[in-house]
């Protein structure tokens, strides 16, 4: 679920450049004083997210970086993550027993979020330890674009176009990038890479029809070699999966912070419970919470 406007959800649905060459900059951030303040700060992360994750955005239905893929590179990496834990710490610096009930509940809802985003790239590092955020990045580059005829097709083929000259590069900085693969995470990977050809040369193909015969036959290349990266890709880590750690669960423990932090656990419910009790005290509203 996306927000673009001050309307709170558990999650942030990150699985972000222009092209792998620039980075998205970091707005600054400072501790919300106010309801408004608050909100003005998760508008700013929210354009900043989408902006950062353009593929994402695209396959949510905001187009505005339709040629564009995420920047992978560890220096925008390490930037991201270091953003996310900013936020969060101006949102639990925040002081909210002045604020009504539903002003708590939204500062509430956007601290999980934050500490979910945070907690998964502290703990699972992906960009690190998963080979299918890459193969996916390029998969959902172009399905993005092709389940919804939401502009002209010939917009769409050159948006497609342009991520495509992108995905070798994109790749290769994976590549780069996965310096503790987990083994099962490579294998769904490969599977995934050399099992998705036909949404290049097939569904993909249904955006050309009105190009030029140029742009027809730069299309074609652009497609090929994005699929020969995405094979090459599977191929290197095959050679690999015998180095590659094997899968493990996160553990009890790391479980329970997880839910703790990056979801409304119990004990947030109970808040939650309480605020609604004494906000309309013999209503019984809170029993519903």
């Amino acid at each position: 679920m996306r927000a673009h406007r001050p309307v709170f959800t558990l999650f942030v649905i990150a699985v972000t450049p222009s092209l792998l060459s620039g980075q998205t900059p970091v707005p600054k951030t400072q501790s919300p004083a106010s309801p408004a303040t608050l909100h003005d700060l998760a508008r700013r992360y929210y354009a900043w997210r989408d902006s950062s994750y353009p593929v994402s955005s695209s396959g949510q239905g905001l187009h505005t970086w339709d040629d564009r893929l995420t920047d992978y590179r560890m220096s925008a990496v390490r930037a991201r993550r270091r953003h996310a834990i900013a936020v969060l710490a101006d949102v639990k610096a925040t002081r909210t027993t002045s604020w009504s009930p539903d002003d708590r509940v939204d500062w509430m809802l956007f601290r999980a979020q934050l500490e979910g985003v945070t907690f998964f790239d502290r703990v699972m590092q992906n960009e690190e330890t998963n080979p299918q955020i890459y193969v996916g990045e390029c998969s959902n580059a172009i399905f993005s674009l092709l389940k919804k005829d939401y502009a002209p097709r010939p917009v769409r083929a050159r948006a497609a176009l342009a991520r495509m000259r992108a995905m070798p590069g994109l790749l290769a900085q994976g590549r780069m990038n996965l310096s503790r693969p987990v083994r099962l995470y490579a294998q769904l990977a490969i599977d995934a890479a050399r099992s998705g050809d036909d949404l290049f040369t097939k569904s993909l193909m249904t955006l050309t029809d009105s190009l030029s015969d140029d742009e027809r036959t730069e299309f074609g290349r652009a497609r090929d070699s994005a699929v020969a990266a995405l094979h090459g890709f599977a191929d290197w880590l095959e050679r690999h999966l015998g180095n590659m750690v094997a899968w493990r669960p996160m553990g009890k423990r790391t479980t329970t912070i997880c839910c703790a932090t990056c979801t409304c656990s119990r004990s947030t419910q109970a808040r939650w419970r309480c605020w609604v009790k004494r906000s309309w005290p013999g209503s019984g509203l809170w029993k519903g919470c």
